[in-house]
């Protein structure tokens, strides 16, 4: 139940307040603290304030990038949080990486007694994360650092349908990556669900996309165009159907590019993995493009990608 646990979240939702609100302009209020080297990259905790709004996270800066640099909102799955920066290559390039932490009231697991029991809190937090990717925006642009007009946001299996909702409303993210990631919410529920028989999967799933759609990331993703979207997904990942990709790229716009590994799910300990989806995702967003990277060996990660 990993990463979808979003997807079944999101189900309590009704669906009248998806896009209200959502952009965060600045100033925004920081509070920086040093934290570590991390290869050629310092790591920071952060903690952020405006509009009402508090976040907490980390950021890597490149300990030599000179002058106005690329930027990244990169955020992962629940269980991770903002230490998903820490799993991340030692070297990828001169870009300066933000990502942000969860609400606290959003479990870690999908448990149906924790999601009825808690639902009000749950609601009220989830709706929150499209707003907290925004402040982070709205953070990257009033960096001296950072070029504002080179802004991009790469999202994740659990925050792809906060992050299209997101970047569909702000569009100081010039580029967009959605890594494991798909659209039809509700059979990749069902994919997720293990009731038994599998009859109950379908009805329970069918019911849940048809009351409570409010993140639905096909009825969004179209608001990004025209600025670049990437898709990069697994096409062995049980977690996620191929068809619901599909569907998410069909109602996306152009430009727009779908890349296929033959890989299953992402997991925070596959290095390798990790590392060619560094490198295919930042790859391919053409704020980056100056940015100087080292990627992995082209024939491992030509061995990784769909022909």
């Amino acid at each position: 139940m990993r990463c979808l646990y979003a997807i079944a979240a999101a189900a309590l939702l009704p669906a009248c307040h998806a896009a209200a609100g959502i952009r965060i302009d600045p100033p925004v209020t920081a509070e920086v603290t040093y934290a570590q080297a991390r290869g050629r990259y310092d790591l920071y905790r952060i903690r952020l304030r405006a509009a009402g709004e508090t976040a907490t996270g980390r950021l890597l800066r490149p300990r030599r990038g000179q002058g106005r640099l690329p930027a990244v909102l990169l955020n992962d799955g629940r269980e991770l949080n903002s230490t998903a920066l820490e799993h991340l290559p030692s070297e990828f390039g001169d870009v300066v990486v933000l990502s942000l932490d969860y609400p606290e009231e959003i479990p870690f697991e999908f448990e149906p007694l924790t999601l009825l029991l808690g639902s009000d809190d749950i609601r009220r937090e989830l709706r929150r994360i499209p707003r907290l990717f925004s402040l982070g925006g709205a953070y990257l642009t009033q960096r001296a650092d950072v070029d504002s007009s080179r802004i991009a946001m790469v999202v994740t299996s659990f925050a792809v349908p906060f992050g299209v909702l997101a970047a569909a409303e702000d569009r100081r993210f010039r580029n967009v990556g959605l890594i494991y990631g798909a659209g039809d919410l509700g059979a990749v529920l069902e994919a997720n669900l293990a009731l038994e028989p599998r009859i109950l999967r379908s009805v329970a799933a069918w019911l849940a996309h048809q009351l409570y759609g409010e993140f639905e990331p096909t009825n969004y993703v179209a608001g990004i165009a025209p600025r670049p979207l990437i898709m990069v997904n697994g096409r062995d990942d049980p977690q996620v159907p191929v068809q619901a990709v599909r569907a998410l790229y069909a109602a996306a716009r152009e430009p727009k590019t779908l890349i296929w590994l033959t890989t299953g799910h992402l997991l925070p300990t596959d290095r390798p993995l990790i590392r060619a989806l560094v490198d295919t995702t930042l790859a391919r967003l053409p704020v980056l493009e100056s940015a100087q990277r080292a990627g992995i060996a082209g024939d491992d990660l030509d061995s990784l990608l769909m022909h």
